[in-house]
């Protein structure tokens, strides 16, 4: 039961729909892709109410509920000028399949392969929570020219170290902390897969309960330059962007992110 429940810590998918971009009379595509073992996958692509996209931002959301409630977090985005392509791993939402680690990974590659194949501009990419391991996987060991810069919002490091770290908040669970780095292999550990010859930009909040802030900064210690990291005092977990200094500096860095980062870039802002 341990070794069975440690990969059920990861993925707490539904079908429910939360609400769609009309409540916002935002437009958008509902779109459907293949994963790499044919599983079909679902996606919107919400398009942006202003006369000229700013720019477009790939998705990757965490292990819950599923996109429908996601894409509200970005919706401020969206009222910004910019446009967002948002994706359902498989068990997610109507996405096709039962959620697994490797399955996920496929499904963020091939959700990556769908946008290039169907949108031509250049592009930002987000993974928040277990979607930035998703994203830091796919991205590694991949052409990503069309790829701007990649946004990293509390990840954790690996699996068998988050899952340590859940079982040792238990009292039960104590005996057993060795289990998760026997059942969790690291094939897909966050840590190991920060060679993506891309800007990386990390998020965390500082009262983060479900990931660290330290996981973060782990991650920013471990990744290749250029890179920047921003901590947000009191935020909670995926809380930074709900900040609306956060959100102007946010808009900020993807209009102009390339004067942000140089080659031997490497920075932390703390804000209050």
């Amino acid at each position: 039961m341990l070794f069975q429940g440690c990969a059920s810590l990861f993925f707490h998918p539904d079908k429910e729909v939360y609400r769609t971009p009309d409540f916002y009379s935002l437009a958008y595509d509902d779109v459907s892709f293949s994963s790499k073992d044919g599983t079909v996958l679902n996606a919107w692509y919400i398009h942006t109410n202003k006369e000229k996209p700013q720019g477009l931002l790939f998705v990757a959301h965490g292990n819950g509920q599923n996109l429908s409630a996601h894409f509200t977090s970005w919706v401020w985005l969206v009222m910004q000028g910019y446009d967002v392509f948002i994706f359902d791993y498989r068990g997610y939402g109507k996405s096709e399949g039962e959620s697994s680690i490797k399955g996920s990974v496929e499904d963020t590659t091939a959700a990556l392969a769908y946008v290039e194949e169907h949108y031509e501009t250049q592009y930002f990419v987000c993974g928040q929570s277990l979607g930035g391991t998703m994203v830091l996987n796919a991205l590694n060991g991949r052409d990503n020219r069309r790829v701007k810069a990649a946004i990293i919002d509390s990840t954790f490091v690996g699996f068998a170290d988050i899952a340590n770290d859940k079982m040792s908040k238990i009292w039960l669970g104590w005996p057993f902390q060795w289990v998760p780095y026997l059942s969790l292999s690291g094939e897909y550990d966050a840590k190991d897969k920060l060679d993506i010859n891309l800007p990386i930009l990390f998020l965390h909040g500082s009262a983060d309960k479900t990931i660290s802030p330290n996981a973060s900064w782990q991650l920013y210690d471990l990744s290749n330059q250029p890179r920047e990291f921003w901590l947000l005092k009191g935020a909670e977990h995926i809380q930074v962007l709900d900040n609306k200094n956060i959100q102007k500096d946010f808009v900020q860095f993807l209009r102009s992110h390339s004067a942000y980062f140089n080659p031997n870039y490497s920075s932390m802002k703390i804000y209050e």
